[in-house]
């Protein structure tokens, strides 16, 4: 890095915080619907005429809005996650808007001391979380089932902290047979159940609400709401145990009890999946890992390709296979 990249880096935060405001204040979706100039977008969404001018100016130099004269436009490719629908990527960017607050609050603190305020989220903001995480999965889920063929000889999976449903929708929606089982919080499985009731799953999608590290959930038994038949207990039922974003919040000790039990719960020859930030082995050179290992503070980690292949080994998986997932996954593949 040379003196001009360092410099540019330094204001780095200002380009996050003129993307999530533009969300905030609806700015990308309204220049995502139709092109307008900076004072019709300002007028529509009652926001001050100078402010909305210089940070439209600024979404054009970053390249997320394109210019026609005094009309702005979202950018083609962009525009499909600005909307509503399946691809929307707003409550996502909504979540990265807490992030930066989360950031500047209390970075320096936990670099001074190691310590950081313990968080609790209010049931609303589980919610936004939750559609945040969605968001997320709409960029991810259709690349696992590519890489995955398609869900070939997959008819029941567990989602181990699946959250409110974000991968679970996409997976059923990509094969009608398909059965997801949700294992999170008691108060997100309860989110859970309430987004999916306008949605027609036929209840192939069921919560079990508990905690993965002490929940059985080796054996396929679900609340209200869960798959349609309940079957009597047995241990090795999934044929796709997924972990998607789990580990980093994990210790290296509980990550590898937490592969070993989605290994126990896999059915003869089924696979547990791993989806996680990409990082090198050193935990030096990749950009997105390094950030989100300092996410996790001191309470997890982005943990490398050998950790995870280990861990997956020792539980007594084979067949161990990584899959790039753009922008800034991977996903580590491990059969029974």
């Amino acid at each position: 890095m040379n003196v001009a990249d360092f410099y540019e880096c330094l204001w780095d935060f200002a380009k996050s915080r003129v993307l999530t405001v533009a969300s905030q204040t609806g700015i990308l979706t309204r220049l995502a619907g139709s092109a307008a100039t900076t004072e019709e977008v300002s007028r529509d969404l009652g926001l001050d005429d100078l402010a909305t001018g210089k940070l439209v100016r600024a979404l054009c130099s970053l390249g997320v809005v394109a210019a026609d004269g005094k009309h702005y436009r979202v950018v083609d490719e962009l525009k499909p996650h600005l909307l509503p629908g399946e691809s929307d990527l707003t409550p996502f960017v909504d979540h990265a808007h807490g992030l930066y607050e989360r950031w500047g609050a209390t970075l320096e603190e936990w670099v001074r001391t190691g310590t950081q305020p313990k968080r609790v989220r209010t049931g609303d903001q589980l919610l936004k979380f939750g559609q945040g995480m969605r968001a997320s999965a709409g960029l991810m889920a259709p690349q696992v089932i590519r890489a995955l063929d398609g869900f070939a000889g997959i008819r029941k999976v567990l989602d181990v902290g699946g959250g409110i449903g974000g991968y679970a929708r996409f997976f059923c929606r990509a094969k009608k047979d398909l059965e997801v089982t949700i294992l999170d919080t008691p108060e997100v499985a309860d989110l859970g159940r309430k987004s999916l009731e306008k949605e027609k799953f036929e209840g192939r999608i069921g919560f079990i609400g508990g905690d993965y590290h002490e929940t059985d959930f080796g054996s396929p038994q679900h609340s209200e709401g869960g798959p349609k038949k309940q079957r009597r207990k047995q241990r090795r039922s999934y044929d796709l145990v997924l972990l998607a974003n789990v580990l980093h919040i994990e210790s290296p000790e509980d990550a590898a009890t937490l592969i070993q039990r989605s290994a126990d719960a896999c059915s003869p020859n089924g696979r547990v999946a791993v989806v996680d930030f990409t990082i090198d082995d050193a935990k030096r050179e990749n950009v997105m890992g390094c950030l989100f290992a300092i996410n996790t503070r001191s309470f997890g980690d982005t943990h490398s390709g050998p950790q995870i292949k280990g861990w997956m080994t020792a539980a007594g998986l084979s067949d161990l296979r990584t899959f790039d997932l753009p922008p800034a996954h991977w996903m580590i593949v491990g059969r029974a």
